[in-house]
């Protein structure tokens, strides 16, 4: 699997994570997905620049 699609697969498991704390009233936990998610998508983006 390339690692693109590695990292979709996750950035998607994230949000999915990040949407049920904030469901569950757990605000700290969808901070720290959110987080995550940032950190991931900003990583990705700078792939597809050097790319």
């Amino acid at each position: 699997m390339k690692q693109n699609e590695r990292s979709q697969r996750t950035l998607a498991m994230l949000r999915y994570q990040a949407e049920h704390y904030q469901a569950m009233g757990k605000g700290s936990m969808s901070q720290q997905v959110t987080a995550e998610i940032r950190r991931l998508t900003n990583e990705l983006n700078a792939n597809a620049v050097k790319n």
